[in-house]
């Protein structure tokens, strides 16, 4: 699988290498406003920036996967002795690497900006009530959960559209509504699944309260997801963790295994 994410990253580094550039200088030309425009123009066009270069990082990942799918380039990729398992897997790992290339590029410049925005004391001042690193490290882990599970029912979409609609012209927007069609099943199956099985794993997020904080969520929620808060505890539904797991291994095999036995390029 080695060679193959190498083969991912040598064929698209110039791509994304130049969309993070682009990105690092508008950043830059962004500093060079503070003091000049207001603060509030400056974080909303930051936060603009930020969430254009997320959305098209997400629309390169996936035309790289469709590409090889749909077009001449897929013909070296799925003519390699290795399994359609390996070849999915190298694309999601690449697609994670270049999500996390933009996400450290954003909390670079989130943490310059912020530098430069506001007066030490209030960092400081709010890390007496919040664990800042403890929150920053759990928002990283589950946004590394759930870019996984969007690309895994993004690439299954792309490849059961290529496998059951050869030849359309319509291709993508097949896809879209098969992508929509698959993610309302799931939530839904998920939705009577939590109703039906209520019980929940609680953990304690006390590592999340600052030295002179208190961490208070709502009480007596009613969840309907399978994770939720409340009064200080990350409530984790059992039956909904066990039916996402079987789901994405589920897209994952699936995957695999229409590239391995029903694409031909």
């Amino acid at each position: 699988m080695g060679r193959l994410i190498k083969y991912e990253i040598k064929g698209n580094y110039k791509l994304f290498g130049g969309l993070f550039i682009i990105i690092a200088l508008l950043n830059v030309l962004l500093l060079t406003r503070i003091n000049k425009w207001s603060e509030q123009s400056i974080i909303g066009l930051f936060s603009v920036i930020s969430i254009t270069v997320m959305v098209v990082t997400l629309i390169f990942v996936i035309n790289s996967f469709r590409n090889d799918l749909y077009e001449d380039t897929g013909y070296l990729t799925f003519t390699l002795p290795v399994s359609g398992n390996k070849i999915l897997g190298s694309k999601i790992i690449t697609g994670v690497l270049w999500f996390s290339v933009a996400g450290l590029i954003f909390f670079i410049f989130l943490k310059i900006l912020i530098g430069m925005l506001f007066d030490i004391n209030v960092l400081e001042r709010i890390n007496l009530y919040f664990n800042v690193k403890g929150i920053f490290t759990l928002g990283i882990l589950f946004g590394l959960v759930n870019l996984i599970m969007l690309l895994l029912m993004i690439y299954f979409s792309i490849t059961l559209t290529k496998v059951a609609f050869k030849g359309k012209k319509m291709s993508k927007l097949l896809g879209f509504i098969t992508f929509i069609v698959l993610n309302a099943a799931i939530f839904y199956i998920e939705y009577k699944l939590i109703n039906i099985f209520p019980q929940t794993i609680d953990f304690s997020l006390d590592f999340l309260k600052g030295s002179q904080g208190s961490l208070i969520g709502p009480s007596n929620v009613d969840n309907q997801a399978m994770f939720s808060i409340n009064n200080s505890q990350l409530n984790v539904n059992i039956a909904s963790l066990i039916y996402n797991i079987l789901v994405y291994i589920g897209l994952f095999k699936g995957t695999g295994y229409l590239m391995d036995n029903k694409i031909n390029i």
